[in-house]
């Protein structure tokens, strides 16, 4: 028992998100027709799923770009390589951990480790989470808008997780607003969540939680303080953040034109990512498995077909999900055994000196 416990804490993630792909995956076999999936497979067109790599490709460059930025306010010498290097920590890291919660702090823990305070480090991505989040939620609100007889006349399901959605976004991009104005507001704001929790009996240590509470809202409040005092670079951040985002949303396009289809627009695809974008993204599972297949038949069923859809599902999760994990997987280890076999010749190389 003892042994399986820290190997449970190191590896139950991914034993969780091991699982959920197999349920995921076995419900979707049930539902098709695998001489017709093969048959749309082989007929699927490779250039455009070389442009949905490329969208991901993009999409991390612009990651990076504004990650460097952020940084270079109190590192001016910083080297765009760091900040892609933190860009694939936080994409790995976010698609492997229960509600995206892996990233930030090992992209912490690696700017420390370059001699970034945590004030200075937690400031950088805090800013950065501002930035996609009111972008995220800026998007689904115009996606809304334009396609609401769409959303409002579809199923009971469809409507459930795109109002979800929205709304816990929303009050992600509100929160937001109210700490840049009214840091007092928002420290009540959390109290009264923790002595609810606490209330319930979800959460077992008050003074703890409101403890941190403090801290997180300090933190907060100087990069939020940081973004009000450069208005102009903010700005263009926050343009190149939203065209970040479009790009990202364009992958699901590319894949309905490799399948031949050319029905819609690119315009309505993109609106329509958007909103499945914002259904999945309370789900807490890693990566939202299991929410996004299921957004990912309500929305886009009635525009792929039924044979389509779950290919496109297939390829589509392949590439945002699957593929950035093998691709951070395979760069971060091997990372960690160049840096190792560095770190054996400079001991090697020290210990003959010292002969």
């Amino acid at each position: 028992m003892k042994k399986i416990k820290p190997f449970l804490k190191r590896y139950g993630n991914f034993i969780f998100l091991f699982v959920l792909i197999i349920i995921t995956f076995s419900i979707i076999a049930t539902q098709i027709n695998f001489k017709d999936f093969l048959d749309t497979m082989h007929k699927t067109n490779l250039w455009y799923i070389g442009l949905c790599l490329l969208c991901v490709l993009i999409y991390w460059l612009f990651e990076a770009y504004i990650l460097l930025k952020l940084m270079r306010r109190d590192h001016p010498d910083e080297k765009f390589s760091f900040a892609m290097l933190i860009t694939i920590i936080g994409q790995y890291y976010n698609l492997v951990t229960p509600g995206a919660s892996g990233g930030q702090p090992l992209q912490l823990f690696e700017m420390n480790k370059k001699d970034y305070s945590i004030g200075t480090g937690t400031a950088v991505l805090v800013q950065k989470y501002a930035f996609y989040q009111i972008s995220v939620t800026f998007l689904a609100l115009i996606a809304i808008i334009l396609e609401h007889s769409v959303v409002f006349s579809s199923s009971i399901a469809t409507k459930w997780l795109v109002l979800t959605g929205f709304l816990v976004n929303l009050l992600g991009v509100i929160f937001v607003i109210i700490l840049a104005f009214n840091q007092k507001m928002a420290k009540t704001i959390i109290n009264i969540i923790v002595q609810f929790l606490y209330f319930v009996h979800i959460v077992k240590k008050k003074e703890a939680a409101l403890n941190k509470v403090d801290k997180f809202i300090n933190e907060y409040s100087i990069a939020i303080q940081a973004i009000k005092e450069h208005k102009d670079e903010t700005k263009q951040l926050m343009i190149i953040s939203i065209i970040q985002i479009i790009i990202f949303y364009s992958i699901n396009y590319w894949i309905y034109r490799a399948l031949g289809m050319t029905d819609y627009s690119a315009f309505y695809i993109i609106t329509m990512q958007a909103i499945l974008y914002i259904s999945m993204s309370f789900v807490p599972t890693p990566g939202g498995a299991g929410g996004a297949e299921a957004g990912f038949a309500l929305i886009f069923g009635p525009i792929y077909g039924s044979v389509n859809t779950s290919v496109g599902l297939i390829i589509w999760r392949f590439i945002t999900f699957y593929f950035i994990i093998a691709f951070g997987g395979i760069f971060l280890s091997g990372r960690e055994l160049l840096i190792g076999n560095m770190k054996i010749q400079k001991s090697g190389s020290e210990r003959f000196k010292y002969k």
